[in-house]
């Protein structure tokens, strides 16, 4: 295996096998297999495989600390690795690794992540494009949202934002402050109908 190393930052390299991208190590761990960002040299296959086996420990450690600080979808890991970067097959077997030990968990997330969306008052549409965004199924989005957005909560949150829409337009009549609400919420995804029936109860 064509092995070259180069610089990432001061202390980290990439590493190349074959001119493909396979990962990054430490240079203090590259070290002790005498490679540094000088290197292009052929390894054999039992220290190619104790390579791959230090960039799997280094990265799989970089994942875990990155679950640390929140829940995070199965596709926000991927892309985290992707980022570094990390070798397809390697990254796959991470996510799968982290997921058999229910580190990441997209229904779990799902669940957290709507209810975070409903405490600052966002719609169904909003929330259903930001877990798309966050590479959630369709099936797990649509049961979430069953299960989370009740119509109480929907129209509590209807009624939050027709207010915060008329206090944004305060200094129009109030006619243009019926149409400017309609059609900044109805942009955002409100339904024009709901949104009309909650100014009604109003004006």
């Amino acid at each position: 295996m064509k092995i070259k190393i180069k610089n990432k930052s001061k202390t980290i390299s990439f590493v190349f096998a074959n001119d493909e991208i396979w990962g990054i190590l430490p240079d203090k761990i590259l070290h002790f297999f005498s490679l540094n960002s000088q290197t292009h040299i052929e390894l054999d296959p039992k220290r190619w495989r104790e390579l791959q086996h230090e960039i799997e420990k280094f990265v799989w450690d970089k994942l875990l600390n990155f679950l640390s600080y929140r829940e995070r979808s199965v596709g926000e890991c991927k892309n985290y690795l992707e980022q570094l970067p990390l070798e397809t097959n390697l990254m796959e077997k991470l996510v799968q690794k982290a997921i058999s030990f229910n580190y990441v968990n997209n229904s779990r997330f799902a669940e957290l992540f709507v209810e975070s969306l409903i405490g600052k008052n966002k719609n169904v549409l909003e929330i259903k494009n930001k877990l798309f965004e966050k590479q959630i199924t369709e099936k797990i989005i649509n049961e979430t949202i069953t299960k989370i957005y009740s119509k109480e909560k929907q129209d509590e949150i209807l009624t939050t934002n027709v207010k915060k829409a008329l206090l944004r337009y305060s200094k129009f009549s109030d006619e243009e402050k019926i149409e400017k609400t309609l059609n900044y919420l109805t942009r955002r995804g409100f339904s024009y109908w709901e949104v009309k029936e909650k100014l009604e109860e109003k004006y």
